[in-house]
């Protein structure tokens, strides 16, 4: 159902995000994450002994950035159309470094130029960037083609989606990536809200759906306090909103940015996850079975979330944990929009609009759902293992130690 009472209605934006282009970390353990990102399907481009980049197959030059320091995210990037768009950046956005060549290994793969700010509500690194050129890369095997009931695509060859069915592996080997789809931060009640807004009046983000907890008058006291609270705080019943970039009649991802509210009393904002697209289910599948096979080995993986199909923007979906209990996604077949549609209100109160298993079309139920687990690298089984330093650096929006790797951007 349609319905335009999201957050208020704000004067035009600065500019208008294209996309999402690449997210970034610091790991102080670099070949423990290039393991990570090969076992993901990622494709290593650079490695020295400060900073790991990695890509997938389409033609960006790369997706995926962990730098030598404390275990941290640190943030992520949008492209943007022109370099006018990263100059109205650095002239209206408070502390957006000037317009930059990008330098460096990131700066020799790809050229082009880039922004760069500290967004002060949620702590995150945010970056524009412009004129990245990469040749798109080869995949190893090509698109599955599939016999569906009564339409037969695929006759007389035998369907092999792994390339081991002759002779027939346990481990069908890591998935192949094509691209960053989207990425998801938690960030704590009240300033969730006003983190969304940032990025409308920013980067010209349009919601697609926004999930409200519509409480009917006189039934608050069959809901938990707090969420009565920061209703009445911030005059808003908005619990998340799942956001896309505004391009007009062109297509776009049903969202690029969800933006959620970090429920379990983590003080700073958390990265939930970031998602990237694979070519069909059965790339779905074969990673999820991978990640299994490596974390029986011993691998310091662990699955967050799946396998199953999202209802909003449809994304078939499998979440893990890489070693640092940050949340990996491989997706596909996800919904493609234009700026016409929603946008659309999700009624938390209704379990007919937020569905019995998790939010998902088909998967795992609330009950037996890693959902929880897409809060921040807390949420990780293995958290508790690691040391004490390394728990506190994920959790804290501190940047004083990465204040080198920032400056550097």
């Amino acid at each position: 159902m349609a319905d335009t009472a999201t957050l208020p209605e704000t004067a035009a934006p600065i500019v208008k995000a294209a996309d999402v282009a690449y997210i970034r970390f610091s790991a102080p353990d670099l070949d423990a994450m290039e393991a990570f990102v090969n076992d993901f399907g990622l494709v290593v481009a650079h490695r020295d002994d400060d900073v790991l980049i990695s890509r997938g197959l389409e033609p960006m030059p790369f997706l995926h950035v962990v730098h030598r320091g404390p275990a941290k995210f640190i943030g992520w990037a949008f492209e943007v159309d022109s370099e006018d768009d990263l100059a109205a950046l650095a002239n209206a956005v408070p502390g957006c470094s000037p317009v930059h060549d990008i330098g460096g290994a990131e700066g020799q793969l790809g050229g082009g130029k880039r922004v760069h700010f500290v967004e002060p509500v949620s702590g995150f690194v945010l970056e524009a960037v412009h004129g990245q050129q990469a040749e798109p890369l080869a995949p190893r095997r090509g698109r599955h083609t599939y016999n569906h009931a009564g339409v037969d695509d695929r006759v007389g060859v035998e369907q092999d989606v792994v390339g081991n069915r002759y002779p027939i592996k346990k481990d069908p080997g890591p998935a192949e990536v094509y691209r960053l789809g989207h990425v998801v931060a938690a960030v704590p009640p009240g300033a969730h809200q006003a983190f969304m807004k940032v990025l409308e009046n920013t980067f010209g983000m349009l919601v697609s759906d926004a999930a409200r907890m519509i409480i009917p008058p006189g039934a608050e006291e069959h809901f938990p306090p707090p969420l009565g609270e920061l209703i009445k705080a911030t005059g808003s019943d908005v619990m998340f909103q799942f956001m896309r970039m505004d391009r007009g009649s062109a297509e776009t991802d049903h969202h690029s940015i969800l933006v959620l509210p970090l429920m379990d009393g983590t003080p700073e904002a958390q990265f939930s996850h970031a998602a990237f697209e694979v070519f069909s289910m059965d790339d779905v599948f074969r990673g999820h079975m991978h990640f299994r096979e490596r974390e029986a080995e011993g691998a310091p993986y662990s699955l967050a979330w799946g396998i199953g199909r999202h209802v909003y923007g449809s994304q078939i979906y499998d979440y893990w944990h890489d070693p640092y209990g940050h949340v990996h996604e491989h997706m596909c077949d996800g919904d493609r929009v234009d700026a016409d549609y929603g946008p659309n209100t999700i009624d938390m109160t209704d379990p007919g609009q937020m569905g019995f298993n998790g939010g998902s079309q088909w998967g795992p139920t609330v009950e037996e759902s890693g959902i929880d687990h897409l809060n921040g690298p807390q949420c990780d089984p293995k958290f508790a293992e690691l040391p004490d330093e390394v728990r506190a650096s994920l959790l804290s929006r501190d940047l004083s130690e990465v204040q080198h790797i920032v400056e550097g951007i």
